[in-house]
């Protein structure tokens, strides 16, 4: 590009001054050569740098969500699902879009290193002009940085306040509406929108400023080298071509400078979103798997010894001891805020004790691989998270398993003839969080996700609350015909769980530890409990 008004400059003094029809073809071929070049050149350049951002791109992305699915409860808590979206998204497009105009650079330095001495080849006072220009514009310049940066800091804390918003009203909104809390909602993202709006503003107005002033330097040197260059040609110092040549060079130069002015802000966006991504990456979570990790025996019993749990410094949970073996159905039961979920999270090492341990086998799972737990114990949430996908994608979640075993799991969940009911069976799109699903559904699907591999322990965290009794006693006889020998606890109160259970656990969230004892099962359940059942009393806590 710079090389063309080199070869404009010749073509009008050796061709279109001198009337000479040779001479400005010979200088025309030489500038389409160039505009050619140019052209491949600046095509080639764009895919590679494109490519290299993209990489960039998607190495963050990989890196952040693989933080975030090792995130424990204080990470997350750290964060909403709107700001950590934002993070994935526009925080990591700002990256990729800095690393894509890095080469541009490299253009914006060759631009300034080559047009200033052809300045001097022309005339020294346009080289003054030129050299007169870059300290303008740097003292220009280092005006704004600051301003901007701290008003785009602002604006990426609003863009990820209104994307909690957002998340909230599309998820909630539908289940407080009996209770006239989608106005709050909706309000609320109202007060937040008006925030990002005011903010954005604010970032914008400061933006287009330095966008604005600092290119206005170099075409005000344009106008100054038009006046002493044309001042020059009229004495015969400088030819009409050397003018020309000058004023296009002084172009490039102010596109030069414009367009790193552009990058400058583009770099004060980046170095934020990066700030917000290093952030997330920064966040401190479980070590994973060690590198001497251990296997536990199959069909081992699972064991808590002395488990306590703490949350914001306090005690939320414990000393429970639980012992659950092969073929075995524990349930744990207790009033609200006992501890029941925090137990199930433990038991499955979701979450770390704060004292004692869990042991499959006699191996300590936090010496056991991440990958080998899944496998060998399997906890069903109370709350069960249904995908965007379809019947079998969320039953599988990325598992190898074949149509038969899917169905095998869903039988015993008791969902497989309302699956094979739906249009597309298996292959049935069930829409963004199991929207066309019930709730009762939603939990025999993410039983079924459980069951899938038999694991040796399973874990049931009210898994059928929302279930009818008779669905419930269907799913339970079916559960220990389908693996006689997997051991099973389950969190619940309801009679027809407490009745088929071989012992019970109760916590309650006692002030001080209350003493364990055993008593006949008959005593705290329903007609028809197991004989030789018992009951433990453990203390537990909020949670």
């Amino acid at each position: 590009m710079l090389a063309l008004p080199w070869c404009i400059q010749r073509a009008l003094d050796r061709g279109v001054t001198a009337h000479s029809v040779q001479g400005t073809a010979t200088w025309a071929i030489p500038t389409a050569l160039f505009a050619v070049v140019f052209m491949i050149g600046g095509a080639g350049g764009l895919w590679w740098s494109g490519r290299a951002a993209n990489g960039v791109a998607h190495a963050l992305r990989a890196a952040l969500v693989e933080r975030v699915a090792a995130f424990d409860r204080p990470a997350l808590a750290r964060f909403g699902h709107g700001d950590l979206a934002t993070r994935v998204t526009r925080d990591v497009d700002l990256v990729r879009q800095w690393v894509q105009s890095l080469t541009i650079w490299v253009r914006i330095v060759v631009t300034i290193v080559v047009v200033l001495p052809a300045f001097a080849l022309l005339d020294w006072r346009l080289l003054v002009v030129g050299v007169a220009t870059i300290p303008l514009v740097v003292l220009v310049n280092g005006y704004f940085p600051g301003r901007f940066g701290a008003a785009n800091e602002s604006l990426s804390a609003a863009f990820a306040a209104r994307a909690d918003a957002v998340d909230d009203l599309l998820s909630a909104s539908a289940a407080v509406r009996g209770l006239g809390g989608e106005t709050a909602l909706v309000r609320r993202h109202d007060d937040r929108s008006a925030v990002l709006t005011d903010r954005t503003m604010t970032a914008a107005r400061i933006s287009a400023s330095w966008a604005a002033v600092p290119p206005a330097v170099p075409r005000l040197a344009i106008a100054a080298g038009l006046a002493i260059g044309g001042t020059a040609a009229l004495r015969g110092d400088l030819t009409i071509g050397g003018l020309v040549a000058f004023t296009s060079w002084m172009t490039t130069l102010a596109l030069a400078v414009t367009v790193a002015v552009e990058l400058l802000a583009a770099r004060g966006q980046a170095r934020v979103a990066a700030g917000r991504i290093a952030g997330v990456l920064a966040t401190p979570v479980t070590d994973d798997d060690s590198a001497d990790a251990e296997v536990p025996p199959p069909g081992a019993a699972l064991r808590a010894t002395a488990l306590t749990a703490r949350r914001a410094g306090r005690q939320v949970l414990g000393p429970v001891d639980l012992a659950v073996g092969p073929g075995e159905l524990v349930v744990v039961t207790g009033p609200t805020g006992s501890g029941k979920t925090t137990l199930a999270r433990l038991l499955c090492r979701v979450e770390d004790p704060a004292c004692g341990s869990v042991s499959l086998g006699g191996v300590d799972l936090r010496r056991v691989s991440r990958l080998e737990l899944a496998h060998r114990i399997g906890l069903v949430p109370q709350r069960p998270l249904i995908l965007a996908g379809t019947v079998a994608d969320n039953i599988r979640v990325g598992r190898e398993v074949d149509l038969d075993e899917l169905r095998a799991a869903c039988v015993v969940a008791a969902i497989d003839d309302f699956v094979m009911s739906l249009p597309d069976g298996y292959d049935t799109e069930l829409g963004e969080r199991g929207a066309t699903v019930s709730g009762g559904q939603g939990q025999r699907l993410a039983l079924a996700r459980g069951l899938v591999g038999r694991p040796d322990v399973l874990v049931l965290d009210d898994a059928t609350a929302a279930v009818d009794a008779a669905t419930e006693a269907t799913i339970l006889r079916r559960l220990r015909e389908w693996s006689p020998r997997t051991a099973l606890v389950v969190i619940s109160h309801r009679p027809a769980v407490l009745a088929a259970a071989d012992r019970v656990v109760r916590l309650a969230p006692a002030p001080a530890p209350a003493p364990a004892r055993s008593v006949p099962a008959a005593e705290h359940v329903p007609a028809g409990s197991r004989g030789g059942a018992g009951t433990v009393g453990v203390r537990g806590g909020d949670g």
